[in-house]
This record gives structure tokens, sequence and C-alpha cells, in this order.
């Protein structure tokens, strides 16, 4: 499985790179929440001073809140995989920086979205 994601920057001296593009692979049978684990603990997401750096990760559809202060992301992703943004077999995920707010809010927030009308 191959995903290539992107991030917001996190400083003016962050820019740079933006939009930070990388390649990640996995197995085949890695589950997205795996792989997104794994990319958290790749150095790849910024960690800040404080500790308390917060994330969310969308591909079409939120897929997870990841935050600093957190062991492991929380998941978002409700139903099968069909809104995922696939591309040439790739998927590609953005990462959202939510600066400090707490991980907690940005997820109810995330979760309670409505990407439909009725």
């Amino acid at each position: 499985m191959k995903i290539i994601v992107t991030r917001d920057s996190v400083t003016a001296g962050d820019d740079v790179a933006a939009p930070h593009r990388r390649a990640f692979e996995f197995t085949d049978g890695t589950s997205l929440l795996d792989a997104l684990a794994a990319i958290s603990r790749s150095n790849y997401l910024a960690n800040i001073s404080g500790g308390r750096a917060t994330w969310s990760a969308v591909s079409g559809v939120p897929l997870a809140v990841i935050a600093q202060e957190w062991d492991c992301p929380q998941n978002l992703l409700q139903g099968t995989e069909e809104s995922i943004d696939i591309r040439n077999a790739i998927i590609h995920i953005h990462f959202n920086y939510h600066v400090q707010i707490n991980p907690d809010a940005v997820f109810e927030v995330l979760r309670g979205l409505r990407l439909k009308a009725y």
C-alpha cells in the first residue's frame, strides 16, 4: 500500500518545504489506522515544544486525530474506505495542524461533521 502525504506548516521557517510531500509504503493488508500510527511515529509530523501539537488526517473525509500527547491516532473514519482519496492506486492524505487546541475538542468537532446533505 502506497500513501502520499502532505501537511500544514507549523512555523514560518517550516514553510520553506511546504507542502511537505512524502511517500510511505506499507505491506498489503496494513490497516489505515496502523499506517497513520506509523506515520505519526516517523517524525514526519512536527512536534512542538510543550508537547501539545494536534493534527487531523483527512483524505476526502476525516480519518483520524493525532495528538503529540496521545500514544496512537483516534479513528474518525466511519463506514467503508470508499470515500478516501485514492488516485492511481495511491492513497492521498493531508494532515491539518490545529496548533495546541485540545485534541479531544478537535476529535468531537470532526466526528460530528456532516459531509453530505440529507
